[in-house]
């Protein structure tokens, strides 16, 4: 079909080629990345044991939830607003944003360790030793990690994917991941606390050596750019944003609070393995709309839908196609890949097929999320997103009971299914694309 495509117009087959090459090195880093944590989670539950491990991931999903909680959206915004002010030659914005955007995040994270440390404390007796420190070092970590992410996605609204994608996805992973090996041939002891502490230091001076090069690299970019702040319009915008973010892009973090509710340290441990297997197609959906939204965002800027169309459905192509490779391999090669992290976490594999079949139908239906939310249509996503949040919840309790971690995985293939769903149709009727894998057939004229 895209060869077919390509014949009657070469703009096409340029596009995808470029969007191929950068979303290649964004793959790149997240594989490396991926791997990285799956090789850190398969040596901690072998020298831990899974109950040790659920313990450390469940710390650590408090921690990535409340970091992007802290930036109350800014992320999620970094890229429209950005985009807007490079479309507008308003560098002085671009300087604004990034500049009051860190104010907001270190401030709103510091407050959320304060908090999350002090309610740990408070609540000592009712919440299990067991999980007692590892929290208080989850909290502590809050405002690095908070730090980090923003610093990546106002990197990536200026195309600047080293310096957007290496820092999380390549340099922390494999840094923790020394961290770890090092503390284990140290002989030194391995728990969830003291695996939380190591995360932690990793987070800390990673913050510190991005936050000096993007200074200087904002500096090299804008020189002696006075900058202008519109803090209101940011804020509310972003708040719409936060719901929208945590839902299509931390639901792994939010699934795993909202499932340790009926399971087992051990239990959880296990569904986020197949979890985190599973988001290995995501990596090429993630890819591909890192690439996609900074153009997007240009693109609706200037009105272009016909260009709209075309760069959405070759992405989508690229992300179906991706997932579907992923799926095949899962489906002959999940159950040994679950076994490198321990012989019981093969139970899994069925609920490793369900939340596989998940990803493969958001990738389907294109990046709709992403596009509501660079196009100022957020406030539609805003209202699906809290109620596939709801839809989790309850459905989780109904499951989960009766189904175990099958039940877990059942419910994340409903409610990603029917979120998707409902923003393709959302963004057909505001957008006037299709979003979805048969959104090629527009192309051809």
């Amino acid at each position: 079909m895209v060869i077919f495509l390509t014949k009657a117009n070469q703009k096409p087959k340029r596009e995808i080629f470029h969007l191929f090459g950068k979303a290649v090195f964004v793959f790149l880093t997240r594989v490396i990345g991926a791997g990285s944590v799956f090789l850190t989670q398969i040596l901690l539950a072998r020298w831990m044991g899974a109950a040790e491990v659920g313990i450390y991931i469940y710390a650590f999903s408090w921690c990535n939830l409340l970091s992007i909680v802290a930036g109350i959206g800014l992320h999620a915004a970094a890229i429209r607003f950005i985009g807007q002010g490079l479309a507008d030659d308003r560098s002085d914005l671009i300087v604004g944003f990034s500049r009051r955007g860190t104010q907001i995040v270190f401030l709103v994270s510091v407050a959320f360790a304060l908090a999350g440390a002090g309610a740990v404390t408070v609540t000592n007796g009712i919440i299990s030793p067991t999980y007692l420190n590892a929290l208080l070092w989850a909290a502590a970590a809050i405002p690095f990690l908070a730090l980090i992410s923003w610093e990546g996605c106002v990197a990536q609204g200026l195309s600047w994917f080293s310096l957007a994608f290496l820092p999380s996805n390549i340099y922390r992973p494999v840094f923790f991941l020394g961290a770890v090996a090092g503390a284990w041939y140290l002989a030194q002891p391995l728990n969830a606390a003291n695996v939380m502490l190591y995360h932690l230091a990793v987070m800390a001076s990673i913050w510190v050596v991005i936050s000096l090069y993007m200074k200087f690299r904002l500096y090299k970019q804008f020189p002696k750019v006075k900058p202008s702040y519109q803090t209101s319009l940011w804020l509310r915008t972003s708040y719409p944003l936060l719901i929208i973010m945590l839902f299509s892009s931390y639901f792994l973090e939010i699934n795993v609070v909202s499932v340790a509710m009926y399971f087992q340290p051990d239990q959880l441990a296990i569904f986020n393995a197949c979890f985190r297997v599973a988001v290995l197609i995501a990596f090429g959906i993630q890819s591909v709309d890192a690439i996609l939204l900074p153009k997007a965002a240009l693109l609706f800027s200037a009105n272009d839908t016909d260009g709209l169309q075309r760069v959405t459905a070759l992405t989508t192509q690229l992300k179906f196609w991706s997932a579907v490779i992923a799926l095949v391999i899962l489906w002959f090669f999940g159950k040994l890949i679950l076994r490198y992290f321990g012989d019981s976490f093969v139970v899994g594999h069925q609920a490793l097929m369900i939340l596989a079949g998940a990803q493969l139908v958001r990738a389907a239906l294109g990046p709709v999320s992403q596009l509501l939310s660079i196009t100022g249509n957020h406030y539609a996503s805003l209202f699906v997103s809290m109620f596939a949040t709801a839809l989790m919840f309850g459905l989780n309790h109904l499951l989960i009971p009766q189904f175990g971690l099958e039940g877990a995985a059942y419910t994340v293939l409903a409610v990603m299914s029917l979120e998707a769903l409902l923003l393709s149709f959302v963004v057909k009727k505001r957008l006037g694309i299709n979003a979805s894998v048969f959104g090629i057939f527009k192309l051809i004229k």
